[in-house]
């Protein structure tokens, strides 16, 4: 009987690194696969997809369609208690939905994101603030993390929207369907469906024209 080829790559990862390597990297994979199956099971999404060093809180506050990958270090948090304050956030994440390495979500009221859409590696989705700055206002003089969290808005990224990498999404905004956001830019407030924006804030430079099939300068 032939060695099988997983044998041999096995024995040769064993001869390449020793066993104590090799039983470490079989315990990191054997506890990504259990972490997988009841975050699954919790989610009650059979096809989730997560990498190494994910960190999802607030579970029961958030509801994860189909086919829903995260690659390493994704941030996912639904804020229920801080500094005193309680909340009843939710995150809703459509499917096919697909999030680049080490972002991070984070949501004390709502935020909702459509089928399709693909996140970009350090994106930031906030509906919140550490603090309030629109009145009463928060003191310079507490601590970030202290301070009360504040300016609580409902987040809203449409269908099939691509957040570039290093995107900030501030509370109140909403990115309609199909829009692009240009790399580490800062949304604040609406951007129109169908556009390519980008800078600080974003801005819509370019939209698409359904009749030409063409993108074309926004006016």
């Amino acid at each position: 009987m032939g060695v099988s080829r997983y044998s041999l790559k096995a024995r040769t990862f064993v001869e390449t690194n020793g066993w104590f390597t090799s039983f470490s990297e079989v315990s990191r994979r054997l506890g990504v696969h259990f972490r997988r199956r009841m975050l699954a099971r919790m989610l009650r999404c059979p096809t989730i997809s997560l990498g190494p060093r994910c960190y999802l809180r607030g579970l029961r506050h958030m509801s994860i369609g189909e086919n829903f990958s995260a690659a390493e270090g994704l941030w996912l948090e639904a804020v229920t208690f801080h500094a005193g304050q309680s909340f009843t956030p939710q995150i809703v994440i459509g499917k096919n939905v697909t999030i680049s390495r080490w972002s991070h979500i984070t949501s004390a009221n709502r935020i909702s994101i459509a089928d399709g859409v693909l996140i970009g590696s350090k994106v930031i989705i906030a509906d919140h603030n550490h603090g309030e700055y629109d009145g009463p206002y928060s003191s310079p003089l507490t601590p970030p993390n202290a301070r009360l969290l504040g300016g609580t808005k409902e987040v809203v990224i449409e269908a099939n929207v691509w957040l570039g990498d290093g995107v900030v999404v501030c509370p109140g905004s909403r990115v309609g369907e199909g829009a692009i956001i240009g790399a580490n830019a800062v949304v604040i407030g609406v951007i129109p469906a169908f556009t390519i924006a980008a800078g600080i804030p974003a801005r819509p430079l370019k939209k698409y024209n359904f009749e030409t099939g063409k993108w074309v300068d926004f006016r």
